[in-house]
């Protein structure tokens, strides 16, 4: 007879629990099981000194963790430019054994009630399975281009002008410079992150483990005509050597607003010695250069799915955000999980992006629009157009010409995109 060690999973009743010191590196290790990957010290060092643990929870059986869920407290960019208090949520695992007894629900449904009681408009993830999290108000908000060529194929177009210099530097020279730059380009991109200490941290993490066979990060500046630096990047080099160099280039990020800095970047990394092939995972999907080169089909480009959106507090978040037209409509607002969103909300702006605010007041006068918390979440960062989702019959139209009008003022100049893992 085989001794009884443990208790059949489905006899057991899982306790929904908060992190704390002494439950730190279970709870860590949880993580790793739950997203198949090994657990790796390096990283639970890092983790221990950003995880907050009044954010972070999951489900217990006796010892065990058996999920885990948390967030981060992050500043998002929305149209406009504004840094708007946002919930970066995080490490949502469930182990097999748990699935399918309402553990995910559980703990997205309690998350959202901390975020709306926190005052934070908006929650925002990353999907590692796309089918998710739709049913808990998550939105594609954005799409990342995932671009890869042969290098020798990328001549650029005669009229493309380059400047000043680019040089690689040491993390120490680097930091300082990319910190600023940063800072100053940020509010022109919707979907990206204030970056603090730990932000940075996370878009620079260099552990063995993370490379893949890669180099270590490689930090690139570029020097404007005067010696000013105006833009950065960073990359890996992934070594192939067999009869010819067939090396990669894996580029990680590029910052610039000047044209010519751009280019000058690019052409950079596209000449290394040795290498054959880019590679760039999460490009925004206005990346210029496939417009730089004489044969935009050396580019061969991918979209996906990139940062998802969930709406917190309508109000809040319709206030906080720029509109490119102007409007005087009333959207009808569907949220089963938070009740208190559902309603009908007059949203009036003159569409100036330097002016004053929206004005947003509920209403109990009858609706232009109505669309569920999963559609203002995908159409708010300006990414997808409102008209899109009409045409799939996931909006109501009550007034002829209320989707077009609202498509334009929820536009933006500028795709949105999120750079940040997290």
């Amino acid at each position: 007879m085989v001794s009884k060690r443990t208790t059949a999973p489905h006899l057991v009743e899982p306790q929904l629990k908060y992190l704390t010191d002494a439950t730190f590196t279970e709870f860590h290790k949880a993580i790793a099981r739950g997203f198949q990957e090994p657990y790796h010290a390096e990283l639970a060092d890092m983790d221990r000194e950003v995880f907050d643990k009044k954010r972070m929870f999951g489900f217990k059986v006796g010892r065990r963790w058996v999920s885990t869920c948390g967030d981060f407290e992050r500043e998002l960019t929305v149209p406009g430019g504004a840094s708007v208090p946002t919930a970066a949520v995080t490490i949502v695992t469930v182990h097999p054994p748990y699935r399918r007894r309402g553990l995910l629900t559980a703990m997205m449904t309690h998350q959202l009630e901390q975020v709306a009681e926190r005052g934070e408009p908006l929650a925002a993830l990353w999907a590692s399975e796309s089918l998710i999290y739709g049913r808990f108000g998550y939105g594609p908000a954005s799409s990342r281009a995932v671009l890869k060529g042969t290098n020798r194929r990328l001549q650029f177009l005669p009229g493309v002008r380059t400047s000043g210099s680019v040089d690689e530097v040491t993390r120490e020279e680097f930091l300082p410079v990319a910190r600023g730059l940063h800072e100053s380009m940020r509010p022109e991109r919707p979907g990206t992150f204030v970056r603090d200490d730990d932000v940075w941290e996370f878009a620079i993490f260099d552990k063995e483990f993370a490379r893949n066979g890669s180099s270590e990060i490689r930090y690139v500046l570029h020097y404007d005509d005067s010696g000013d630096v105006d833009a950065f990047a960073t990359y890996r080099f992934k070594p192939k050597f067999e009869a010819e160099p067939e090396s990669d280039v894996r580029v990680k990020e590029i910052w610039a607003e000047d044209p010519e800095a751009y280019a000058s970047i690019w052409r950079y990394l596209l000449d290394l010695d040795l290498a054959r092939t880019f590679h760039l995972w999460n490009g925004p999907l206005d990346e210029p250069l496939r417009h730089l080169v004489t044969d935009a089909r050396a580019v061969d480009t991918s979209i996906t799915d990139n940062l998802y959106l969930r709406v917190v507090d309508v109000e809040a978040a319709l206030r906080a955000r720029k509109y490119a037209a102007g409007v005087d409509l009333v959207i009808e607002i569907d949220d089963p999980l938070l009740p208190a969103n559902s309603g009908r909300y007059r949203l009036v702006t003159d569409g100036d992006p330097s002016g004053a605010s929206a004005e947003v007041t509920r209403v109990s006068t009858p609706p232009d629009i109505s669309m569920g918390i999963l559609e203002l979440g995908t159409i708010y960062l300006g990414g997808v157009p409102l008209t899109h989702l009409h045409r799939a019959a996931r909006v109501t139209e009550h007034t002829p010409g209320a989707v077009a009008a609202a498509t334009t003022a929820f536009g933006w100049h500028r795709a949105p995109y999120c750079p940040d893992m997290f």
